[in-house]
């Protein structure tokens, strides 16, 4: 079921306030659809390059894009990713292994322990990482303004059902992922061998549900320490075109390549 005409406007209006926030900070922001720039930022600065992210690794079609902040001196500063995954099942992916990779050889071994949600993630499921923030540029709230625009655009443009994020043990039982990230289940998915590292691990599923996305926009106005004042839902939206490119994301600058 699509958005309700007065929470298309809420998200529509969320993606434009979200972005005055990180303007005023100093930063432009471009949404990219070059992965091996994703890849190069990401190396260069030492960070693990995600593999559901690494054009190497899989295939990213037009249904996957990134966002790169640059402060005033030209620097890329930060960076977030996020891909749609159709007519999927969350649970699924993982097991194949095809949440990360294209080839079938990276299914979870027998001896992974798989988890499932209480409620079953399936349908138009976003898939988020590879969120990066220079430490000059951290506590400052992008690590709350990315995840929120990135889901917001995922809606208007691509309908998403669920969005979804994979984080350890050690980060999940931070606040990090319900506070700063905004999602309000993160759950024990996997312990075992994790196929995008190799070794054994505690991996923790976070998930938000469409409806609780838009929610959680309503009350980002009483965020705690980076509140996001919500947009007026008009009863008679402008629906622009849900072509990537053509809706949230006229709001900023896009870089698209073809992979």
């Amino acid at each position: 079921m699509p958005l309700s005409d007065r929470d298309f406007a809420l998200v529509q209006g969320s993606v434009e306030r979200l972005m005055e926030r990180i303007y005023a900070l100093g930063l432009s922001l471009s949404v990219e659809t070059d992965f091996r720039g994703l890849k190069a930022f990401l190396q260069e600065v030492g960070s693990f390059v995600y593999p559901s992210f690494d054009p190497d690794r899989c295939t990213l079609s037009r249904d996957a894009f990134w966002f790169r902040l640059v402060d005033p001196a030209g620097r890329t500063v930060a960076s977030h990713a996020d891909r749609i995954f159709r007519n999927a099942d969350l649970m699924a992916l993982i097991r194949s292994g095809h949440l990360w990779f294209d080839d079938d050889g990276h299914g979870l071994d027998p001896s992974a322990e798989l988890i499932a949600p209480a409620t079953p993630v399936a349908g138009t499921i976003g898939h988020s990482g590879s969120l990066w923030i220079d430490p000059a540029w951290r506590s400052k709230g992008l690590s709350l303004y990315l995840p929120y625009l990135s889901r917001s655009i995922s809606m208007l443009e691509y309908g998403t059902d669920w969005h979804t994020g994979l984080v350890f043990k050690q980060l999940a039982e931070t606040p990090v992922p319900r506070q700063a990230y905004g999602y309000p289940h993160v759950d024990l998915c996997l312990r075992g061998p994790f196929p995008p590292t190799r070794r054994e691990e505690e991996v923790y599923a976070c998930l938000i549900s469409r409806a609780e996305s838009v929610e959680a926009l309503r009350r980002l106005a009483r965020h705690t320490r980076f509140p996001v004042a919500a947009a007026v839902a008009d009863a008679t939206p402008h629906r622009l075109p849900t072509v990537a490119g053509a809706s949230a994301m006229a709001a900023v600058p896009v870089a698209r390549s073809t992979p």
